[in-house]
């Protein structure tokens, strides 16, 4: 199945404002490879969180299985579109990270840090990520691979997330980063996914189950997020303060908005009217995606100036638009599949 006129016109769309995003490294290429890199993240969270919620409906059988499964199939077929997208941030490596430009502290750094290694990595991720959603999706070896997945999802997740965020500031160390992105993530991909859900095709059956599991996962975000922010505060971590002063000024007004943006919504989740309604959820879900957009640029930007900035919402733009086109014809052919020949 081919793109529709209207699709094709979005993707040129996006990807004149991901070259726009691109094209500011002429100014600062710290800043704008930057800002990119901060907008890949959360578009990579996608399939990542689709996969991650396939292993789940496999061994965790129920409701909320039923009514996302073809939506998270679409959504795993991101994969590869996000490694694409990866693809200037692994050739620009040198100007976002300082491993490139300060000498190793240890010999496992001077190995584990620089372009190549950064690059294997970003590519053996996405190809993992890829390999395993197709198995799943094919319903070849489902309860191996989920199982599998399962466990090797916060191990590599963490990585990852170490590798694209935390390692921006290499006097930053904590044992949390990685499960703390990857609970944004997850989080992030199980908003858009329900959002795409109630906004395409008839309303769930079981909208109070959904809306009951996005409960949850802010739950787990805030409880990660606090206990985050109370350790690295301490006196006793001196470099961990120091992260987090990075991020006062204006960029307290984003903490403040992603707080209000997720735990709103966590409130009123907790009431059964806004979890078993289909439009409330659409509501809330909305609120939860920006929330996590304006996080994952705090985690990302700050420092970078306007510039970054710039490219950050110039490149989130972009994804936006081509998750957007692709879930919906990816869900189109996922669709297509299913129906009997």
């Amino acid at each position: 199945m081919h793109a529709r006129r209207g699709d094709r016109l979005a993707l040129a769309l996006a990807a004149g404002l991901g070259l726009g995003a691109l094209l500011l490294a002429l100014i600062d290429p710290r800043a704008a490879f930057t800002g990119y890199m901060g907008a890949c993240v959360p578009f990579a969270a996608i399939p990542a969180g689709a996969f991650c919620l396939m292993a789940m409906m496999t061994l965790i059988p129920g409701a909320w299985g039923e009514e996302l499964r073809l939506t998270c199939e679409a959504g795993s077929l991101l994969a590869l579109p996000a490694l694409a997208a990866f693809t200037p941030v692994m050739l620009a490596s040198p100007f976002i990270y300082p491993w490139a430009h300060e000498p190793p502290a240890s010999p496992f750094q001077a190995i584990w840090l620089g372009p190549v290694p950064f690059a294997i990595r970003t590519v053996l991720w996405f190809a993992l990520l890829w390999f395993a959603s197709r198995e799943v999706r094919s319903r070849r070896r489902t309860r191996a691979v989920s199982a599998a997945g399962l466990v090797l999802f916060p191990i590599l997740g963490s990585l990852a997330a170490i590798d694209w965020l935390m390692a921006l500031d290499l006097k930053f160390a904590s044992s949390a980063f990685g499960l703390q992105i990857l609970i944004l993530s997850v989080g992030l991909a199980f908003a858009v996914l329900l959002l795409f859900r109630l906004c395409s095709g008839s309303a769930p059956y079981r909208p109070g189950v959904l809306g009951g599991l996005l409960l949850a996962l802010l739950l787990m975000w805030a409880y990660i997020q606090s206990l985050t922010f109370f350790i690295s505060w301490s006196a006793g971590l001196p470099d961990g303060a120091a992260w987090y002063l990075r991020r006062t000024g204006g960029w307290a007004m984003a903490s403040v908005a992603f707080g209000l943006l997720g735990g709103v919504p966590l409130l009123m989740l907790m009431l059964t009217r806004f979890r078993n309604s289909p439009l409330w959820l659409a509501r809330l879900c909305t609120a939860v995606i920006a929330g996590k957009l304006v996080e994952f640029a705090w985690f990302a930007v700050p420092g970078t100036g306007v510039l970054g900035i710039a490219a950050y919402t110039l490149a989130l733009a972009a994804f936006s638009l081509l998750a957007t086109i692709g879930l919906s014809i990816a869900l189109r052919r996922r669709v297509d599949a299913r129906r009997p020949a």
